[in-house]
């Protein structure tokens, strides 16, 4: 939108499975890798990326500084605020150390997760939020700093041509295994719905450490035939996989983690006409048109969700709510649409 943007990120970190990767530039966007170590040790490999990394804040001379997701590696963007009075934005997309420390991470590393989130919070000049639930909260803590909900959207390219389903009854999930909390309801309520309708197909796209363990859930309970789990795809062969009239499994049980997010898979799921199946959690009720392009169970309560994916499964409306689903992601979550905003939003404040 020809603004001149860098992105200060790690050579290496989890995301890439700590492989070193140079990176110069993504589609004009500028990525600028200070120096660090590589080691098993995340602790020693950051230590000179932090130094690196101030050094860059005070040589850009931004007129913006953008703190996504604040950490001990990211919050020393404030010191472009300190030491040049550049404006600084910190963006939470949920709450970093609360996820932490559901994950089993050291307590060092989510207290100084925590500490980071603190003071950016605190000394940001704006705050970017992913919903409802977090500008509630920080609002009440700094009711004269300006905030601006932003939620997670679908890039551009997640709306082009739609893949009719062949299935009457098929399932999607997207996301990582990583807690038995978010899938275990399904299976739970599959057993149910197969025993009503056995010609139900499920998909489950990811991995993480509880994969085997649905793997054997999916044996004790009969399911083998229903279930097809196919591991990570690229975002391309995920896109391929999901078909107009789809229900897209975005449940989340009821926590502070799950009412401060904003869940990616949903906006994705609609761009493509993929029913969302959502839990009344946080904003995820609101993002479906509470339930007028999607279905909405209750959270932590096993016979709505079977109720509800029974219902869902023989929904005849499924492709009228597919139709709502893709339209609501096309104008309110389609990050073209949402990136406007933020600069509307930066530029009437300064005005």
């Amino acid at each position: 939108m020809g603004n001149d943007v860098s992105i200060v990120a790690p050579i290496a970190d989890k995301y890439n499975n700590f492989t070193p990767k140079v990176v110069t530039e993504i589609d004009g966007v500028r990525i600028l890798q200070p120096f660090q170590f590589v080691t098993k040790r995340i602790e020693i490999n950051l230590i000179p990326y932090f130094f690196g990394a101030i050094w860059v804040l005070l040589t850009e001379k931004s007129d913006i500084v953008y703190i996504y997701k604040p950490t001990p590696i990211s919050v020393v963007g404030l010191l472009a605020k300190l030491f040049r009075r550049t404006e600084v934005v910190a963006d939470f997309d949920d709450l970093g150390s609360e996820v932490m420390k559901i994950e089993g991470h050291p307590w060092y590393r989510y207290k100084l997760v925590d500490f980071s989130e603190w003071l950016a919070k605190k000394y940001s000049d704006r705050l970017v939020v992913a919903s409802s639930y977090l500008f509630d909260l920080f609002h009440k803590e700094y009711p004269t700093k300006p905030i601006k909900i932003i939620p997670n959207g679908v890039e551009s390219g997640w709306f082009d041509t739609l893949i009719p389903s062949k299935k009457a009854k098929r399932i999607v999930f997207i996301g990582s295994v990583n807690r038995k909390s978010i899938l275990e309801p399904l299976f739970e309520a599959l057993s149910s719905a197969v025993s009503i309708h056995p010609d139900t197909e499920v998909q489950i796209i990811g991995d993480g450490e509880f994969l085997s363990f649905f793997k054997e859930r999916a044996e004790q309970l009969n399911l083998v035939k229903n279930i097809t789990f196919t591991g990570w795809l690229s975002l391309e062969s995920t896109k391929m996989q999901l078909h107009t009239g789809d229900i897209g499994y975005c449940y989340m049980p009821f926590d502070i983690t799950t009412r401060a997010a904003s869940n990616m898979k949903v906006p994705q799921y609609m761009a493509r006409a993929v029913v969302p199946f959502v839990s009344n959690v946080g904003d995820l009720s609101g993002t479906v048109d509470f339930g007028e392009a999607g279905y909405v169970c209750v959270a932590d309560d096993i016979n709505s969700i079977t109720t509800t994916l029974i219902r869902a499964l023989e929904d005849k409306d499924r492709l009228s709510r597919a139709a709502r689903a893709r339209r609501i992601a096309l104008e309110k979550l389609n990050w073209d649409r949402l990136t406007e905003t933020f600069i509307n939003w930066i530029e009437s404040e300064r005005l």
